[in-house]
């Protein structure tokens, strides 16, 4: 196979190899050379009429088409996310032309983990030292440090972690709150078995007030603050900081890990570094994932709201009542709106100049795509940022497409195992959820093996369908439960990053 039609109604394809000039695909004489992973009409299009893929739009053609011709951002242009010609929100009808089948199975998924004192499940077993502000960062790295690469008895699943950030001060009242409530978040996750904070003293986001808002979610946790000035200074907090976190390290190590099922994961599903490919193998695949889970009692979390522009009637048709449907439709189109107010071309920004590079040429298009991640199930509620995942099933939590902001709301709002589908790659982790990575294709995954854990690649050349990738993706995440390391996790990859909202003040 040269090239693929996602879906009857399309009137592009993509290929799936580089294609000279003069070769013909899927009965189409290409009249231009056409790279992998790029897009050529398969019918002449008229400029100013709709360009159609994954059966719904993905721009309208800047000028004439002719069946066999390239089709990128030089001839393709987007109907969404662009201020440079819009002033607001385009209301654009589309209908579902793709049913996907909900994935299924029978097989039983018996993981291991740590079981907390709210009925949650933990992966992992961490002790975490966070700052409430940015000023606190050097004083945080070294207490963690000082334990890290010492001899103390620590294990791959119980050890200790840390973030910096640069927030906590100097912050209108909303960024204050976003930024509390993400440290809070990823605090009180499941993976965590104790914090602790460290603050300056005169801070907008106080250590002690973090501290207590933690053990408020989560009693059952240790939980433990320092105040770099109440303290006596840097050195001070250091060798109180250090001895707080020995003890806590030596008790969680005593810790006995017992059997979960899929009912106990709150799966993060993500894409970054995406390319064309990465909605036809990685993502589908991982929507099988998602079917699965879900079906077994468990909970998914899609995000990336700029990632729904143009996808976004689809996720609605999938509300399971009236007042989820117009969340979902009121927050994309609330942050294109955002988007829009900028007054700039979307792309560039999202897709990115590699999303370009692979292939993508709107947003329209890397949404259709992305939206695939979230499976076929019905969505049951929308969260904000950060904001703790309550409900079993699909919930859609509104953050940005910025992958390491996005991975960041995910953990914050109860997120215990992420799958990260990648056509690029990238490296990004968490430091306290383990997060997997799916490459969209095999070149990808053969250059980048020692960042990526999977190869969905099988997807494109038609060896795996996307529930056998499906199944193979549950297997490795119930050997992350019994120990194994995600190569974020062994390249320690403690990425950390919170959506600012406005201007430091």
């Amino acid at each position: 196979m040269k090239a693929l039609h996602v879906n009857v109604a399309d009137n592009v394809a993509t290929t799936l190899k580089f294609l000279p000039k003069g070769d013909i695909a899927l009965d189409t004489v290409l009249l231009q050379d056409i790279k992998q992973g790029h897009k050529f009409a398969t019918t002449d299009i008229r400029q100013g009429k709709t360009i159609i893929k994954y059966g719904s739009h993905i721009g309208v053609a800047a000028s004439d088409i002719k069946a066999g011709q390239w089709v990128h951002i030089h001839n393709l242009e987007s109907e969404r996310g662009r201020g440079d010609t819009d002033s607001k929100v385009r209301k654009i009808i589309q209908s579902r032309l793709i049913h996907p089948e909900t994935a299924h199975s029978d097989k039983k998924y018996s993981l291991m983990g740590y079981r907390r004192g709210d009925g949650s499940f933990g992966f992992r077993n961490h002790i975490l030292v966070i700052p409430s502000v940015h000023c606190a960062n050097k004083t945080v790295e070294q207490i963690a440090n000082s334990i890290i690469y010492s001899d103390l008895s620590a294990t791959q699943e119980t050890n200790v972690v840390y973030v910096t950030h640069q927030h906590g001060c100097s912050e209108l009242s909303y960024d204050a709150a976003q930024t509390k409530s993400v440290i809070v978040g990823t605090g009180a996750n499941p993976n965590v078995y104790g914090v602790l904070v460290v603050g300056l003293g005169c801070e907008g986001v106080p250590a002690e007030d973090v501290a207590k808002e933690i053990s408020e979610r989560a009693p059952y946790k240790k939980v433990h603050h320092l105040v770099i000035q109440e303290v006596g200074g840097v050195n001070e907090t250091i060798k109180q900081g250090v001895k707080i976190v020995k003890k806590m390290l030596a008790e969680a190590v005593q810790g006995k890990k017992t059997e979960g099922t899929l009912a106990d994961v709150i799966l993060g599903t993500e894409c970054g570094g995406s390319d064309s490919f990465s909605g036809l193998s990685a993502n589908p695949s991982l929507g099988a994932v998602s079917d699965i889970v879900i079906e077994h009692g468990g909970s998914v979390i899609l995000a990336e709201t700029t990632e729904l522009i143009g996808a976004e009637h689809l996720l609605a048709e999938r509300a399971e009542n009236e007042k989820v449907k117009k969340d979902i439709l009121d927050t994309v189109r609330g942050f294109e709106q955002a988007v829009i107010d900028a007054h700039a071309d979307i792309r560039g920004a999202n897709p990115s100049p590699g999303n370009i590079e692979g292939g993508l040429s709107s947003i329209e298009e890397k949404s259709l795509g992305c939206i695939y991640k979230a499976g076929s199930q019905p969505v049951t509620a929308v969260k904000a940022y950060a904001e703790q995942i309550t409900d079993k099933g699909l919930t859609m939590m509104n953050t940005p497409g910025n992958d390491i902001e996005q991975l960041s709301g995910m953990a914050a709002g109860g997120c215990n195992i992420c799958v990260f589908t990648t056509g690029r790659g990238t490296p990004t982790g968490s430091p306290i959820v383990p997060t997997i990575k799916v490459s969209s294709n095999s070149e990808t995954f053969r250059k980048m093996n020692d960042m990526i854990d999977l190869d969905a690649g099988a997807v494109i050349t038609g060896e795996k369908n996307t529930c056998e990738m499906g199944e193979e993706i549950l297997d490795f995440i119930t050997a992350v439960s019994n120990g194994m390391l995600t190569k974020a996790e062994i390249n320690k990859q403690n990425d950390f990053s919170i959506w600012r909202l406005a201007t430091t003040v």
